[in-house]
């Protein structure tokens, strides 16, 4: 009988006592023997503190690809899961990871539901499940899922200042077929309504844009701190 595969699932934070509580929570019920690594990069607020009561924390230089590579670089995991600490999965997430896995996938992300009622959400969701599926293009949002195997082959997370994760699957879809599961992944919508859904949703997809057109990470982090 073939041993189960044990999943490591790793969440960078920084300053996100806000929304750990609920996130980690949530998550909870479905780890199992599964393993929690919550890599924090400075948090001044109470982060660790919920952090400690729910899985395994890790104390990292800040910025998310470190914090990531840090949060792989202690992963018992034969499978490793990459989240945003404001998302949660729903019941079975893991599970269909594992399978997925089983079946051929080299990796991938979930289906997004964003937690607001907005018609818009709903368009950033059919947006963001067009890039996952026929892009393959996974970030944080959606969750990143591969196997440790793969992660070693890729290298880890490009240490650039923004868009590691769009860097990240480029390398991840070259080893092989990826794919966007359900269980679908759910995300918090404050990050839009701080700036506006129209507003935050249009720099988004321009710095996406300027990426695929060949504008440079250090630039694009330049310009991404000027329209925020």
């Amino acid at each position: 009988m073939e041993t189960p595969q044990k999943i490591s699932i790793i969440i960078p934070i920084l300053n996100e006592a806000k929304v750990l509580e609920k996130t980690l929570s949530q998550l909870q019920p479905e780890l199992g023997t599964h393993e929690l690594i919550v890599v924090d990069g400075g948090s001044t607020d109470n982060s660790v503190r919920i952090a400690e009561k729910y899985g395994k924390v890790v104390i990292s230089e800040r910025g998310r690809a470190k914090q990531l590579n840090a949060g792989a670089a202690v992963a018992t995991g034969d499978i490793l899961i990459f989240l945003h600490a404001d998302i949660w999965l729903e019941k079975g997430a893991l599970t269909a990871v594992a399978t997925a896995i089983s079946v051929g996938s080299v990796g991938g992300g979930f289906r997004q539901k964003i937690d607001g009622e907005s018609v818009l959400y709903r368009l950033i969701e059919i947006a963001g499940n067009f890039r996952g599926r026929h892009l393959k293009v996974f970030y944080g949002d959606s969750g990143i899922f591969l196997t440790r195997m793969n992660f070693e082959k890729i290298g880890g997370f490009p240490d650039v200042p923004i868009l590691e994760e769009m860097e990240f699957s480029k390398c991840l879809r070259r080893l092989g077929k990826t794919t966007l599961l359900t269980p679908y992944i759910h995300i918090s919508s404050r990050r839009w309504e701080a700036s506006g859904i129209v507003r935050t949703t249009l720099n988004n997809w321009l710095i996406t844009l300027l990426y695929f057109l060949g504008v440079s990470p250090e630039k694009l982090a330049r310009l991404y701190s000027q329209i925020r």
